[in-house]
Parts: C-alpha cells; sequence; structure tokens
C-alpha cells in the first residue's frame, strides 16, 4: 500500500495541532507563573513551528509516496497513526480537560513526544527524498522535547 505525502502530512499536522492544543490548554490550567507552565507555552509553540515545516514539507514534496511492503510495515504504520495520543482530530483539548496536576500533564506530554518520535521514524525509515532530511529534523526536535519534559519529571 501506498500514503501519498499529502496523506502523511495530514496525520502529521493533526498531530501536532493536536499538541498545540494540549500544551495551551495545560499552560491555561496551570493558574500560577512556574517553570512547568513556561514549558509547555514553550512546547505549544514549537508545535506550530512544525506544522510550518510539515505544510512546507507538502508543498516541496507532493509527489513523495512513502512505501508500505507486505512485511507488516503497513498494519504498523496505521496502528502507529491510530494509536498515537494526539493522533484523533480534537484529541489534545479533551485530553487536557481530562488532567488533574501538572505531573499528570507531564507524563501526557512524555508520550505524545515519544510517539511523534516513532511515528516520524517509520515515515523517515520509507522515504527516499529530501524529505527524508526534513523529517529527521523533527525527529531531533521531538527527542529535544521529551529530554525537556524528563527534566521535570
Amino acid at each position: 500500500m501506498y500514503y501519498s505525502g499529502e496523506e502523511i502530512i495530514e496525520i502529521a499536522v493533526r498531530i501536532e495541532e493536536n499538541g498545540y492544543a494540549f500544551y495551551t490548554a495545560a499552560a491555561k490550567a496551570i493558574n500560577k507563573e512556574n517553570d512547568i507552565k513556561g514549558l509547555f507555552l514553550d512546547l505549544a509553540e514549537k508545535e506550530l513551528h512544525h506544522i510550518t515545516i510539515f505544510q512546507e514539507l507538502a508543498k516541496r514534496f507532493e509527489a513523495e509516496k512513502f512505501e508500505f511492503n507486505l512485511d507488516e510495515a503497513e498494519d504498523y504504520i496505521n496502528y502507529l497513526a491510530g494509536q498515537h495520543i494526539f493522533g484523533k482530530a480534537g484529541a489534545g483539548v479533551e485530553l487536557a480537560k481530562s488532567v488533574h496536576n501538572p505531573r499528570e500533564a507531564l507524563e501526557i506530554a512524555l508520550k505524545f513526544e515519544n510517539d511523534s518520535v516513532t511515528f516520524y521514524t517509520e515515515l523517515e525509515k520509507r522515504t527516499e527524498s529530501d524529505a527524508k532530511r526534513l523529517l529527521h529534523q523533527v525527529i531531533e526536535e521531538e527527542k529535544e522535547h521529551a529530554r525537556e519534559i524528563e527534566g521535570f519529571i
């Protein structure tokens, strides 16, 4: 099965939009200014940057195809997309509503970043073009976000 670059970009943008919504809502739920609130606001801005990267990727690599062989890769990538903590539209805001404390928000954020690394790494493995470089950039940034979050847990 083949996913078009456009389909993959749509999934990636949705993930990043949900991340932005989650981080913004989580920051808003923290009443006083502190380092965790600042972290969430910073991460929200970085998610917007990733959306821009993916939108640029969509313009430059319209013809990109991501190949999934019959070696279960297709099932795996579908699983990753479906199980990603923010894979469904509106998931970021909904999940933020269920958070009871900053620690819980940090744990959700860490899972989000790690899920993103896994998803984007699988995409990177299956592309041959210059899109690989941009995907690698996003992966490295997601790993950095995870390290930042881990510093607060």
